[in-house]
């Protein structure tokens, strides 16, 4: 009896974790959707929670992104490689690296602009994703292949027998703020420097704010569906032990 309870408790922990990390990129979303897009003229240190649509234009600084070299204002990036797992779902893929970038830059519209300052592990990057696909035993093109020597921990790729199954097949995953293109970012505005700042916390999006909800929530499905089984079944061992 001792071992089900403890077995229901571990599946209600655990369930408990997997709805945490599903809902927490939903908080966001009733605001998002109650608020009007504006432009940046309409922004100041008064305003509560902004929507706020204009082009993105740089300061001064500029970033590369890792697999395509195109340039941006911020980039988040992640490396997944295809394998063989018999203790979960066979043929996942496996996170290897995962990094994140920022510049400041300015959010402008037709009579104003308001700077933007992202800090890197406060924002949510919600554009549209770029993906080079790697197959299993082939060499990647050279601009990774000189990212991948810089980075720590991220050896060659899978090979073997089970390449043919695609296993060892890499998934290069770069999202951008492209230089003077369309964005809305939604976050607080702050006061620094005798200036209105958009930092924190922020989301930025090449889409709609109805677009990014649309996104969120099915990314979220599953992880809430896992969470919701461990949750009845571990309930459920409990009630019965």
């Amino acid at each position: 009896m001792a071992t089900i309870v403890v077995l229901g408790v571990v599946l209600v922990v655990s369930g408990l974790g997997f709805g945490w990390y599903a809902l927490r990129p939903l908080a966001v979303l009733p605001r998002l959707l109650r608020s009007e897009v504006v432009a940046p003229a309409e922004v100041s240190a008064d305003s509560g929670f902004v929507v706020c649509r204009g082009r993105a234009e740089s300061v001064g600084e500029s970033l590369d992104g890792p697999f395509t070299g195109e340039p941006c204002l911020g980039v988040e990036y992640e490396i997944a490689e295809r394998a063989l797992t018999p203790s979960e779902v066979p043929f996942t893929w496996r996170d290897l690296d995962d990094g994140v970038a920022t510049v400041p830059f300015e959010l402008r519209g037709d009579s104003d602009r308001v700077r933007v300052e992202p800090e890197s592990r406060r924002f949510a990057l919600d554009t549209e994703p770029e993906t080079v696909v790697v197959p299993a035993g082939e060499r990647p093109p050279e601009r990774i292949e000189s990212f991948l020597a810089v980075r720590e921990g991220v050896g060659p790729a899978s090979a073997g027998p089970l390449s043919v199954l695609g296993i060892g097949t890499r998934r290069y995953v770069e999202r951008r703020i492209d230089l003077d293109e369309p964005h809305v970012i939604a976050g607080r505005p702050e006061r620094t420097d005798g200036r209105t700042v958009l930092t924190g916390a922020l989301v930025i999006t090449d889409r709609s704010p109805r677009a990014v909800v649309g996104r969120r929530l099915r990314a979220a499905a599953l992880p809430l569906a896992v969470a919701l089984v461990f949750c009845v079944l571990g309930v459920a061992l409990i009630a019965i032990s």
